[in-house]
């Protein structure tokens, strides 16, 4: 059991690494993806598992682009359920979370373009901005294999460098643009990592010795 949970650990980091290049994954963070809705690993992370996408025949791009899209209708359910259940601000303040989450990528959401009414000029700055981020990231990701020390040193550094890419990005930003995005994201918020099993009550899956 402890190899099963180091190793679902490993994918789970390099899986939510892999997708969070220019956003992180909405929703959870990535003990988040690590968990199954009863248990097990999420199917998002297991999409990122090479042996997983050999299996299924698909790229390491097509894996990213269905998680994204996975996540993203995953966040936006969960806040029609809470509408649904007469708790709009909670459902409102869990949306400001998902953009936060996405970071750089929250920009090239057709809805939340057409709030913050994006110049093209504006899009294709931002567009730079994400491509220098990813090229910076996937420069880190190198030689890093299991070494869990190093993999957390990257995603501080990672998330330190989206935020500055979500501000410099917001530098070209109008009165008015700036108002709207900040509607949209609310106070800032930190996703804490919980690496527990999250099973009810906060217990952990028991380990071998």
């Amino acid at each position: 059991m402890k190899l099963w949970h180091r190793a679902s650990v490993a994918v789970a980091l390099a899986g939510a690494m892999a997708v969070s290049v220019v956003a992180q994954p909405p929703g959870g963070g990535f003990g988040g993806m690590m968990q199954g809705g009863r248990g097990g690993m999420d199917p998002a992370a297991m999409l990122m598992n090479k042996s997983v996408q050999e299996e299924l025949k698909i790229s390491e791009d097509e894996a990213k682009e269905i998680i994204q899209k996975y996540s993203e209708e995953s966040a936006t359910l969960l806040v029609k359920v809470l509408e649904a259940k007469g708790k709009k601000d909670q459902a409102r303040r869990l949306n400001q979370i998902r953009v936060q989450q996405m970071g750089l990528r929250a920009f090239a959401d057709e809805k939340i373009a057409t709030t913050l009414k994006l110049t093209s000029e504006q899009k294709n700055e931002i567009k730079e901005i994400g491509e220098d981020l990813r090229k910076e990231v996937e420069g880190m990701r190198k030689d890093i294999g299991m070494d869990f020390t190093k993999m957390r040193e990257m995603m501080r550094k990672a998330t330190a460098l989206q935020k500055d890419a979500v501000t410099k990005a917001g530098e070209s930003f109008s009165a008015d643009q700036k108002k709207a995005w900040s509607e949209l994201v609310g106070s800032p918020f930190e996703m804490k990592m919980d690496m527990g099993g999250g099973r009810p009550g906060g217990r952990r899956p028991p380990t071998d010795n």
